[in-house]
């Protein structure tokens, strides 16, 4: 897929939750693009995938707690 595709993740963002990880992807343009939970494969190999990086301040992320570490990742 071409990684300029609007429908191409640029940015893996893992939440921190309580019971299981989830995370949510998004374009180079930085616009929501779908919800990963967990299921123990997927986000691990996106993980290995991908750069860790700062997070982008225009990504559209719900309001989380401020005592947990929310980290980012960029792909391809």
């Amino acid at each position: 897929m071409n990684p300029s595709s609007p429908y191409s993740a640029r940015y893996l963002v893992l939440l921190p939750t309580p019971c299981t990880q989830s995370a949510l992807l998004f374009n180079g343009r930085h616009d929501f693009l779908a919800t990963l939970e967990d299921d123990g494969f997927v986000l691990d190999d996106l993980v290995r995938a991908g750069t860790p990086c700062a997070l982008p301040s225009a990504l559209p992320l719900p309001t989380i707690d401020g005592g947990r570490e929310i980290r980012c990742y960029a792909l391809g």
